[in-house]
């Protein structure tokens, strides 16, 4: 998520605002003002984007939110990574972050956290007014979860013992070999543990790809200015080589469930855009889609915005003259095609029954955002 959609993060510490020495309140004075702050003593009248809390804190529950289809992520901040099991929560958080990551990336990895949520609502939300408009592939249960490991894998299977069961545990001994075995076959989680100037090199050769830079990687370490680096170099988490097997194997998990929520996000909201052409949708059911999205925008203080692709520039005549080639293609929207190209699968663009092609924006400022590359897109790009 970019710099300007991280400033505007608005950040539940679920902690006392009057104990400044504490890793929360470091963290906030860190941010000053790249995010919004505020504290569990004093929370805001709108719903946070996100919540970071301590580890053994009670998760903080906002009972508005489910009922709407809304999910603030939790994200636990970790003091202490060789820290025993005693006192863990039950249920996982969204995501774990290091206290040694710096404050700038940390805010960052928390803004990318925020829009995997917002994926998964969104998913979940068209699904609801629309159904399924395409087949979307789910992963056949009966296959184990790949997890490659690059360097020791023994302290993972002794970590993750309980689930052996359930995965595909591959072992490399370098990184060229890792590679290579990504090369063969996909894997849902990479763990790399080897020194730390050839695992950085290997997570910049893995975030160098397309197909990896969103991969779950876990890089053991062994103090916490190498834990820092790797965070730097692209590693989704850092332990400790002596974290407790319980403790590890939570961060684990952890990613393991993130990746394989954005894989099911991925693959559902790719269902409504298809690459041959937008689907035409039904009024009635887009009305409740915008209802829907309403009622979960109006718990952060936002609306929905409807944008209609016509008001920016109207369609193409898909008319011919006589003398014309019968055998061209279909005259090409520019507005359209500019619109899918400037947007993310989980931004609103539709075919809609009697209203035409719609864009459906989260907030004014990204209104305008949308229209400008719009519009340098239209202006730029030779249509067919």
């Amino acid at each position: 998520m970019s710099g300007d959609a991280a400033r505007r993060l608005s950040v539940l510490l679920d902690g006392p605002a009057d104990r400044p020495e504490s890793l929360l309140a470091r963290l906030g004075h860190a941010w000053g003002d790249l995010a919004e702050i505020a504290w569990a003593d004093t929370p805001p009248a709108r719903l946070p984007d996100v919540v970071v809390s301590l580890p053994g804190k009670t998760a903080r529950r906002f009972p508005e939110a489910p009922a709407k289809g809304v999910h603030v992520p939790r994200v636990v901040l970790c003091p202490d990574p060789v820290a025993d099991a005693d006192g863990i929560e039950t249920h996982l958080p969204d995501a774990f972050l290091s206290s040694v990551c710096p404050p700038e990336l940390a805010l960052v990895r928390l803004a990318e956290t925020v829009r995997q949520a917002r994926r998964m609502e969104e998913a979940r939300l068209r699904r609801s007014a629309f159904g399924p408009l395409a087949a979307v592939q789910t992963r056949d249960l009966s296959r184990s979860i790949p997890v490659l490991v690059a360097g020791d894998s023994a302290r993972i299977g002794v970590a993750l013992g309980a689930h052996l069961a359930a995965l595909d545990l591959r072992g490399c001994l370098t990184a060229d070999a890792a590679l290579a075995a990504l090369e063969e076959a996909p894997a849902r989680l990479m763990v790399i543990d080897l020194p730390a100037s050839r695992a950085s090199e290997l997570l910049a050769r893995l975030r160098a790809d397309a197909r990896h830079i969103t991969l779950p990687v876990l890089a053991l370490c062994a103090d916490e200015a190498e834990a820092a680096a790797l965070l730097t170099s692209g590693a989704s988490d850092c332990m400790l080589r002596a974290a407790a097997p319980q403790v590890l194997a939570r961060h684990l998990l952890c990613l393991l469930r993130a990746g394989a929520r954005r894989a099911l996000a991925d693959r559902v909201l790719a269902g409504y855009r298809p690459r041959r052409g937008l689907p035409l949708l039904p009024r009635e059911a887009y009305e409740r889609y915008l209802a829907a999205l309403g009622e979960a925008l109006a718990l952060r203080g936002a609306e929905p915005l409807p944008l209609l692709l016509a008001q920016i520039a109207p369609p193409p005549l898909a008319s011919r003259a006589a003398n014309d080639d019968p055998f061209a293609g279909p005259v090409v929207n520019p507005v359209l095609s500019a619109t899918l190209a400037a947007s993310r699968d989980e931004d609103f663009v539709a075919r809609v029954e009697e209203l035409g092609d719609i864009a459906v924006l989260r907030d004014a400022e990204a209104q305008e955002r949308i229209r400008q590359r719009i519009g340098a897109i239209v202006a730029s790009t030779a249509f067919a």
